[in-house]
């Protein structure tokens, strides 16, 4: 092939770049290649002299020994295109030939590859709220750091060069080779695709982050019903992934500040209510309080302390059935009377001979029970 020739296939200029060889060379290869003309041997041919003419020119010894001679030694005749088969292959110690680079065409550029895809982490907020506004439920709005996408770079952390440059992680060649044994393997170079240059930059704006921290109001409705420790999610409030990962999710735990009058244990709600000894002993109806306001409670005659009245319905709406409730537990704690004076004393004696009890008959039966 006479000289030059090479250069008016590729259509550049005897004086060009390796980078603008590369670009004429995958113009060419994206109308020519086999694979995009399935059976047209016109265009496997062609196809066949521009990949020849790109091997030679884009190696600095074989274009300066071409540029010398005119021409390379003929091939050997093929039967078909070449496909540079083995790839990732070397299996000699010689510097390999930058010819394989043919898939790289149609791939995404760097920026947007699944390499730079990074979702994002998950935001972890603590709220704490009132007694009260655990069983009600509320609208709660506050503020919280997100990592947002980068506007200029879109969330890829680069930008398009101003100039392309050598890739310094292959020196240009865009392949890195590995030996093992008496094998040489090589593969495209991660940093630039096996492009050979590096055509983008780091953002100057995020740093190559390719997010921001953002300070934004949210707004959350905290359910009815919700108990400490609960774990409230807002899916996709987390912190926005890089290039095209998906956000995160904000999670928002729950802190529920104790009550001065009521206890919870699941969806029950516990409630002492002290009860003089007279009304413990003979009845009474009492006003106690629930969430919902006070109730008339009916304290049976003989009610002892600690024992526990169950008014249905009166707990801690349920997250778990719509609509439920659990029920309220009205521990009763009995007020023993200070006695100062003798007559007290006298009635509380007569009480106890008209109404005799053995108040330890428990504890002496279960001392009884240890013995045998």
């Amino acid at each position: 092939m006479a000289r030059n020739d090479y250069y008016v296939l590729l259509g550049v200029a005897a004086t060009a770049s390796r980078t603008q060889i590369r670009r004429a060379f995958r113009k060419l290869a994206r109308k020519y290649h086999p694979d995009i003309n399935p059976g047209d041997n016109v265009a496997a041919v062609h196809y066949q002299r521009i990949a020849e003419a790109f091997e030679v020119l884009v190696d600095p010894e074989r274009r300066e020994r071409y540029d010398s001679i005119g021409a390379e030694p003929e091939a050997p005749p093929q039967t078909e295109p070449a496909r540079y088969g083995f790839e990732g292959f070397d299996f000699s110690l010689e510097e390999r030939r930058e010819v394989d680079i043919f898939p790289d065409l149609f791939r995404r550029p760097a920026a947007s590859s699944d390499s730079h895809r990074l979702d994002g982490e998950d935001i972890h907020h603590r709220l704490s709220i009132s007694f009260k506004e655990s069983l009600r439920g509320l609208e709660s709005r506050f503020r919280v750091g997100r990592q947002v996408s980068c506007e200029t770079c879109e969330g890829f952390g680069d930008i398009p060069a101003s100039q392309p440059r050598p890739c310094t992680a292959c020196g240009g060649r865009g392949r890195t080779t590995q030996t093992r044994g008496f094998m040489l393997f090589a593969k495209p170079c991660e940093k630039c695709r096996g492009a050979g240059m590096v055509e983008r930059e780091r953002c100057p704006d995020c740093a190559g982050g390719g997010r921001a921290t953002e300070e934004q109001t949210i707004s959350v409705a905290i359910p009815a019903g919700v108990s400490d420790g609960d774990k409230i999610s807002v899916p996709g409030m987390g912190n926005q992934g890089r290039g095209a990962g998906r956000p995160g999710d904000l999670y928002i735990h729950i802190q529920v500040q104790p009550d001065t009058l009521f206890s919870r244990k699941g969806d029950n709600l516990f409630c002492t209510v002290p009860v003089s000894f007279t009304e413990a002993a003979l009845g009474a109806k009492l006003d106690v309080p629930t969430p919902d306001g006070e109730v008339t409670l009916r304290v049976p005659a003989g009610v002892q302390s600690g024992q526990k009245l169950k008014l249905s319905g009166r707990g801690a709406p349920s997250r778990r059935s719509a609509g439920g409730r659990g029920d309220l537990f009205v521990v009763v704690q009995v007020v023993t009377p200070t006695v100062y004076d003798d007559r007290s004393r006298e009635l509380l004696r007569e009480l106890d001979r008209l109404n005799p009890m053995e108040a330890r008959e428990s504890l002496r039966m279960s001392r009884e029970g240890a013995r045998t």
